[in-house]
């Protein structure tokens, strides 16, 4: 191996995982990216942006079947990650919001009462990004 090789391998590999990371972003947007990954995506893009309550309350989200979401999501999470989700879900359908009434959707996301459940994430987001980063690079 030459010396460019040496120099230059890295950033190539770089080059690469990057594009397949934007490959794969590019894909879910156009919401083409193969289950579970597309929910993975979805659920992780939510959660990140606006914790599990903004997850369960985004009305593209809600038109889908849930169920059928949350067993993509068992299937592709770790099994602590997998348990967060589902007991996220269990504490979101007993709060009872309203999601025809605006006020009742402000004051849940004003009060944060899945706030636990999106502690466990940021303390085990790696673990996610680590996954998506492994499909990625099957890209």
């Amino acid at each position: 191996m030459g010396i460019f090789d040496k120099l230059f391998r890295k950033d190539n590999a770089e080059k690469r995982a990057r594009r397949q990371w934007e490959e794969m972003w590019r894909l879910w947007s156009e919401g083409a990216l193969p289950s579970p990954y597309q929910e993975l995506l979805t659920y992780d893009s939510e959660v990140q942006d606006g914790g599990h309550l903004q997850f369960f309350l985004n009305t593209e989200i809600r038109k889908t079947n849930m169920f059928a979401m949350m067993a993509q999501l068992k299937e592709v999470l770790p099994e602590d990650h997998a348990e967060n989700v589902s007991a996220a879900y269990r504490a979101y359908l007993k709060l009872g919001i309203d999601i025809d009434d605006d006020n009742s959707i402000a004051e849940a996301l004003e009060e944060a009462p899945l706030r636990t459940y999106d502690g466990f994430y940021s303390e085990h987001e790696e673990e996610l990004l680590d996954l998506l980063e492994a499909y990625a690079a099957t890209i």
